[in-house]
């Protein structure tokens, strides 16, 4: 049993490790410069990082978390 808990906790630290990276990824990609638009957004992928990571909330009107519905469909 215990054996099988180490292996769970193993994994899960390894997806973290690479959803941390992920992230830090994405983040060296855009920077948080002041856009406030969708129409100041040149792809989805700036569209979500000006959401989730700037704080743009205007760019989801609808609150279903996909800003700018004409870029990102």
């Amino acid at each position: 049993m215990h054996k099988i808990s180490v292996i769970i906790l193993l994994a899960l630290s390894l997806f973290s490790a690479e959803t941390k990276k992920q992230k830090t990824e994405v983040k060296q990609e855009f920077k948080c410069e002041g856009k406030k638009t969708c129409k100041e957004m040149k792809s989805c992928k700036e569209a979500m990082f000006y959401l989730r990571e700037c704080g743009v909330s205007r760019l989801d009107r609808d609150k279903d978390g996909i800003p700018c519905e004409t870029i990102c469909r």
